[in-house]
């Protein structure tokens, strides 16, 4: 049952930066925290550095607190562009799948550019989320050896912030959701070997509820004839509602020694790019 109480959720990343990223959430009041951070080495100092900092934004967002927040931390490589936006779609999937609606906020401040970019390129395909950036206030640089710490630890290079100023929001459309899940069905077919003409990518298409057409149903004498009609139709509609938009959009190209269709590399970004949990 949904109580009418919004919760207020907030995504940032997490590098070198401490203050940017705990006091936006303070400010907002956000009820749940995404922090998305990349620790390939837990081990090495690098990796040590950077769990040091993941750890202290941790420590200040339950500092700010005056009620419990959930901080919920995202381990990927945060230096991938693709693999930043693959990320930030699926927790905005994620959260906006709940039965409790919850305003969405995006710092993109902090992190790195990849992530920004991909940050900004998200908020503009999901209604209803809200970029934001702090300017630095003062900047936490006095010597070389303080261009990280202070004494109570990692800092960065900011030490105050000015209050959260929400950005322009400009609309930026999705990839249609059945489009890219056929496009992965005729991938994994092509991938397995399996016949992927028109028949077989209705049936499966069909099968995984992706079908945007109602079969049409055809009075004739001959009910062998009646599905002939009806499979003739459904392939129109297969090159009609697939096929042609795939090929609009540049991620297949049609092999015609093969007579088969097969992904592009644009195609292959977009599949390790959108509705990624559906797999």
């Amino acid at each position: 049952m949904v109580s009418g109480r919004r919760e207020r959720v907030v995504i940032s990343c997490v590098t070198f930066e401490t203050v940017k990223i705990a006091e936006p959430i303070k400010f907002y009041d956000a009820t749940k925290v995404h922090l998305i951070h990349y620790t390939r080495d837990p081990e090495s100092l690098n990796g040590k550095i950077y769990t040091e900092f993941h750890d202290r934004v941790c420590e200040m967002i339950n500092e700010n607190a005056t009620t419990p927040i959930a901080i919920l931390s995202h381990n990927e490589n945060v230096n991938d562009f693709t693999a930043m936006l693959r990320m930030v779609l699926q927790i905005m999937e994620e959260e906006n799948e709940k039965e409790e609606p919850a305003d969405i906020f995006i710092n993109i401040s902090a992190g790195t550019s990849e992530y920004a970019a991909a940050a900004a390129i998200a908020s503009m395909m999901v209604p209803g989320t809200i970029p934001f950036s702090v300017r630095t206030d003062e900047y936490q640089v006095n010597n070389v050896r303080d261009v990280f710490y202070d004494e109570n630890g990692p800092v960065g290079l900011t030490r105050s912030v000015r209050d959260p100023q929400r950005l322009p929001k400009y609309s930026m459309p999705i990839p249609d959701r059945n489009l890219v899940l056929g496009l992965r069905i005729l991938n994994e077919m092509n991938k397995n070997k399996r016949p992927s003409k028109g028949p077989m990518m209705i049936g499966a298409l069909k099968e995984h509820s992706l079908w945007r057409r109602e079969s049409e149903e055809y009075a004739l004498k001959n009910e062998h004839d009646a599905q002939i009609k009806t499979a003739r139709s459904d392939s129109v509609y297969y090159y009609r509602d697939y096929i042609s938009r795939w090929l609009s959009e540049g991620w297949v190209y049609k092999d015609n020694f093969k007579k088969k269709y097969f992904l592009t590399d644009k195609g292959e970004i977009v599949l390790g790019t959108f509705y990624c949990r559906t797999k």
